[in-house]
Parts: C-alpha cells; sequence; structure tokens
C-alpha cells in the first residue's frame, strides 16, 4: 500500500451531485473527442490526406514553380492536421483523468493505488508541458501565483 499523502483533491467528498456533474462533463469532451477523431479521420480519408499530397497527388509544378500562395496552403493544412492531431492526444488525456476522477471519488487519496496515482501525475504533467499561455484566453486575466493580482484583480485565491 502506499503513502498517505493527505486528503488532496481525493480525500474531498464530492457526493452524489458532484460526481454526476463530473460525468455529465466526461460524456462532454468524450462526445467533443469523438467529433475531433471524426474530423481526422474524415481528413485522412479525403484528397486532402497530408499524406496524399505529401506524395504528389499533384505532380511537382502542377500549380507553377515558385508558387509560394500553394506552398503556404500545404503549410495551412499541415498546421490545421497537426493541431487537430494535438487536440485529440490532449483530450484523451482529460477524458482519462476525469474518468480516473469520477472512478475514484470519495476514496481518499489513501484509497487510490499507486499506478493510479502515477499515471494522474503523468496526465497533469504531459497538459502542462503542452500547455500554451498565449492560446488561453484566460492565461491573462488568471495567475497560477497564490495570492499574485492579475489584470483583472482575481488571483488563484479569489477576487482581491
Amino acid at each position: 500500500m502506499g503513502a498517505d499523502y493527505g486528503p488532496g483533491v481525493f480525500g474531498q467528498d464530492f457526493g452524489a451531485p458532484r460526481v454526476k456533474a463530473l460525468k455529465v462533463e466526461y460524456d462532454t469532451l468524450s462526445g467533443y473527442k469523438n467529433l475531433v477523431d471524426d474530423l481526422l479521420d474524415r481528413l485522412g480519408l479525403s484528397e486532402a490526406d497530408d499524406k496524399k499530397l505529401a506524395h504528389g497527388t499533384l505532380p511537382a509544378g502542377a500549380l507553377g514553380k515558385g508558387f509560394p500562395e500553394a506552398e503556404a496552403l500545404f503549410k495551412a493544412y499541415s498546421t490545421v492536421h497537426n493541431e487537430l492531431q494535438n487536440l485529440s492526444k490532449g483530450l484523451a488525456g482529460q477524458i482519462e483523468a476525469l474518468g480516473i476522477a469520477i472512478r475514484t471519488a470519495g476514496k481518499g487519496y489513501a484509497g487510490i493505488d499507486e499506478e493510479t496515482r502515477r499515471r494522474m501525475v503523468a496526465i497533469a504533467e504531459r497538459a502542462k508541458k503542452e500547455y500554451v499561455p498565449e492560446r488561453d484566453p484566460l492565461s491573462k486575466t488568471y495567475t497560477t501565483e497564490p495570492n499574485a493580482p492579475a489584470a483583472n484583480g482575481h488571483t488563484s485565491e479569489g477576487t482581491v
């Protein structure tokens, strides 16, 4: 059995209403991920698939030589495809974490097996590593530093 690290998030008694709310959020997030995965599948089956485009669906020079707009279009497509893949992976991690939270709600941190703890830590570390503050509309509004005021007077401890 692992060490008891105190109450933490897992140690709180969420009660049935909060667990039900987590379940609804989990289902919504799962549906959104399915939508993103469907977009990726449809892109993969289309003539716009990056592999088909990269392997010369259009012969070299078909759009003209030194045509920067065509290169920019292909680059934009690649960016969208890569970002959709990243979104899908990120959603998968968040869905897994939410599923773990639902299954373990009310057990207390000491009641969670070591593998589940490691998995939650790994998911959190990956999310933190891949977080891009410039893309977060709230990153300039809120701060994660305790008691440090942000632009709108909010802190991680509440409103100043």
